[in-house]
């Protein structure tokens, strides 16, 4: 006889993993199905030689001391042991373009961040006091949002946050302009625009806002074992809480019939049947790929249709035989680019030909000085490309593409941070586009779920998340494509959403 599960989830990413400690958490019989014969997805570890290389993770939002924000509330009341190391950066940036250009150092605190963009943009301060009182009321309202999982009393809302909910619908770039910034204080702060995937004038001021103070009140987090250890954590309580986990599980099919969850057939032809199922694969995959074309719903396919997918990357990661400090490699996380201008970026990152000189790159000795051995340090480059880049690429010439990104992407780090490093070369790895499709299973390669819109942000999708999104009775949807968009700390919190809606369509019937 088949054991009865009371929620089945598939796949073990970020999300996944959030959503199946959440519900064994509460008690419920779960089961995670994960193709891979570990958990994770994109986040993990690779070795090569004497080096360990994280494989994504730069640093989770949201976090800071224990009970502070939304992603440690998360972790701790799951009970995930895991060893956490504060940063006291923001970011590093560099601008080298010739006459605009700037190589600036941004530090923690908001108090701290308005003294040093002072410093770099003489009377600028005025507006940036004005801009982060701006960005404290954001955050306070949103952590009211958030105090309501996402459905709070509508006139409430109107009445108590209504600037708020003026500035929601406001570009980032179009609001900085309107609050005074000056031109380079405003492309210094929209430096962080690549980690949601759109440029700063199509993305909301609130959440991109709201990411930049979060940063600097509750300070940027890592894993001191970097990102498996969370992985690790949360599989573990999964287990504890009497979650089943199996591996190796490829799931084929999704059974949806008149509208409602069934179970799920195996790629081995195993059948299961659960009335509750919760995807970490996006929306995109399951309904063109999983589940028959007679049972796709009018709205999910009008969605995907609407939406665009978000960026994908391309990653090296280089062991060098040499430290930091001997090196010079200045900051722990640093943005480079030839423009701050960051819709003409956005443009170039299209294709392989104009990305040029368009990069970020992590040194993780900076944040863990031991993250390898002494006399050693490790740098992670990379390169997001905004739509399908390697669409030309054939077997033939993608080891001569993958190297020419390489070399050019060096030798402008060599030239924009005035550091020398081919020499000290002693690993070397990449990841295409093409090294994501085949792992993770995404279009295109894509890791950043689905690009954010003015009318597709995280506002907009959390507004709708429990209801309007609801459209097959059974399966919800979690993980960097949900609600919460794309990221490591998005992903556990879109996890937890998704949980907890499962968990009240249980209790309601519906």
């Amino acid at each position: 006889m088949n054991k009865q599960y009371d929620v089945l989830v598939i796949g073990a990413g970020n999300g996944g993993l959030a959503s199946a400690a959440w519900m064994a958490k509460e008690g419920k019989k779960v089961l995670l199905l994960e193709k891979h014969n570990l958990p994770g997805g994109c986040a993990g570890s690779i070795v090569r030689g004497r080096f360990e290389f994280e494989l994504t993770l730069h640093e989770l939002c949201q976090m800071g001391p224990e009970g502070t924000g939304e992603v440690r509330k998360l972790l701790d009341d799951i009970g995930t042991d895991v060893e956490w190391v504060a940063m006291n950066e923001a970011f590093h940036t560099i601008n080298t373009h010739p006459e605009t250009g700037f190589d600036v150092e941004m530090p923690i605190g908001v108090d701290a961040f308005v003294d040093a963009m002072e410093r770099e943009v003489p009377g600028s301060r005025a507006s940036m006091e004005n801009l982060m009182e701006v960005n404290r009321m954001i955050f306070d309202a949103i952590s009211w949002l958030a105090s309501y999982q996402n459905n709070p009393p509508k006139a409430a809302m109107l009445l108590k946050w209504k600037d708020f909910m003026k500035m929601a619908s406001v570009p980032a770039d179009e609001m900085l302009r309107r609050l005074g910034v000056p031109d380079k204080a405003r492309e210094i702060y929209e430096s962080y625009w690549d980690y949601l995937s759109v440029d700063c004038t199509r993305v909301s001021f609130v959440v991109y806002s709201f990411m930049v103070y979060t940063y600097l009140t509750l300070k940027p987090y890592i894993a001191k074992k970097r990102s498996f250890e969370i992985v690790l954590a949360l599989e573990q309580r999964i287990r504890d809480f009497g979650g089943e986990i199996r591996y190796n599980t490829p799931v084929k099919r999704i059974d949806i019939r008149d509208n409602k969850a069934r179970g799920v057939e195996l790629a081995d032809g195993t059948y299961i049947p659960c009335k509750r199922i919760i995807s970490n694969i996006m929306p995109t995959v399951v309904f063109d790929k999983m589940v028959d074309p007679k049972e796709v719903p009018a709205r999910d396919k009008k969605l995907c249709e609407a939406r665009t997918l978000g960026p994908n990357g391309f990653v090296i990661y280089l062991g060098l035989d040499a430290s930091a400090d001997q090196l010079g490699i200045k900051g722990y996380d640093t943005f480079v680019r030839e423009t701050a201008d960051t819709e003409v970026l956005f443009e170039k990152c299209k294709t392989r030909k104009s990305h040029r000189r368009i990069f970020n790159y992590s040194c993780l000795n900076r944040a863990i000085p031991d993250a390898s051995e002494p006399g050693t340090c490790m740098i992670m480059f990379l390169l997001l490309y905004t739509a399908d880049a390697f669409d030309d690429v054939t077997e033939e010439n993608y080891f001569k593409i993958k190297d020419q990104i390489v070399e050019e992407t060096i030798d402008y780090f060599e030239e924009a941070a005035k550091v020398k490093i081919r020499d000290h070369i002693e690993e070397l790895v990449t990841a295409s586009p093409v090294t994501l499709a085949r792992y993770i299973g995404t279009p295109q390669g894509n890791c950043y779920g689905y690009a954010v819109d003015m009318w597709d942000g995280m506002l907009p999708r959390t507004m709708s998340g429990e209801k309007e999104d609801y459209t097959v009775k059974g399966l919800r949807f979690c993980g960097g494509h949900g609600t919460q968009m794309d990221g490591y700390s998005q992903a556990y919190l879109s996890g937890r959403e998704v949980a907890r809606y499962t968990l009240k369509d249980m209790e309601e019937g519906r």
